[in-house]
């Protein structure tokens, strides 16, 4: 399974990077959404995990512009910001799932193995 984070933490996405190749996950890690997007174009992903607050396209574009390009596509969305609208956004948006920073490692991965075995339910 080939998983994209993009989160322009440093720290926080070698820390999620390690955990996932650590659990037998292909990862691809950039701190870039652009970077992402350009990533996808050129090949297939099971999941992307994006934060939200990142420079010049956030991760709500980033997920749009995702969902508008491969519909199928899990997306798990983790921020710092937990504001209502911004997580009723994400969802509408089409996110999978919601994970607050600070984030547990092990919740992380208990949700990206779930949103994984529902994408392989309804393939």
């Amino acid at each position: 399974m080939k998983i994209i984070i993009v989160d322009d933490d440093v720290v926080m996405l070698q820390a999620i990077k390690t955990m996932l190749s650590k659990n037998g996950y292909q990862v691809f890690a950039t701190t870039d959404a652009q970077d992402a997007l350009d990533t996808l174009e050129e090949e297939e992903f099971d999941l992307i995990i994006s934060d939200i607050m990142m420079p010049y396209i956030s991760g709500i574009e980033l997920l749009s512009a995702i969902k508008k390009a491969r519909k199928n596509l899990p997306i798990i969305i983790i921020s710092a910001l937990d504001q209502q609208e911004i997580v009723l956004t994400a969802f509408e948006e089409g996110a999978d799932d919601f994970v607050k920073k600070p984030i547990s490692l092990n919740e992380l991965l208990l949700r990206v193995k779930h949103v994984l075995s529902k994408k392989r339910l309804n393939s």
